[in-house]
């Protein structure tokens, strides 16, 4: 590829079908690493809630809160398995009813530990302020920044 590219820069008679196959691959290439970039967004988008093993995120805050608070808390594996499955079962009910914008917004996979009890807080956040400004336009914000007209 290289050899083409360089042709075509110091050599401006190589044929067309040359030129078109080094832009070919340039573009392949570049549309590849944008679609490989970008898989949460694109999962998010979807019609399916992303799956992940909330066994290891439950096990990392387990030991986090006894390190901090000693054994014997309410804070335990058990309970944080069912806070988040109980949150992963609310989102897969209103999934569709969450706005795209939001769901794009609020689902990461990949960032930090995932969490359905946190994506679940985010989408209901992202909710309301979706329905607080369909029911009053005038007070939508001139910016998205969080700042409106001064």
């Amino acid at each position: 590829m290289k050899s083409i590219v360089n042709a075509t820069l110091d050599n401006p008679t190589v044929s067309p079908s040359e030129s078109w196959t080094t832009t070919g691959k340039l573009l392949a290439t570049s549309l590849f690493c944008l679609i490989m970039a970008t898989p949460d967004i694109a999962s998010a988008a979807s019609a399916n809630v992303p799956t992940v093993d909330i066994a290891t995120t439950c096990r990392t805050s387990e030991k986090a809160i006894t390190s901090i608070f000693g054994p014997g808390n309410l804070a335990t594996f058990d309970s944080c398995m069912k806070q988040e499955n109980d949150a992963r079962a609310e989102i897969l009910k209103n999934w569709r009813n969450f706005p795209a914008g939001g769901r794009q917004r609020c689902i990461n996979t990949t960032g930090y530990m995932p969490s359905y009890v946190e994506w679940l807080t985010c989408l209901e956040m992202e909710q309301s302020v979706e329905a607080l400004r369909k029911n009053n336009p005038a007070a939508n914000p001139a910016t998205t920044e969080g700042r409106g007209k001064r």
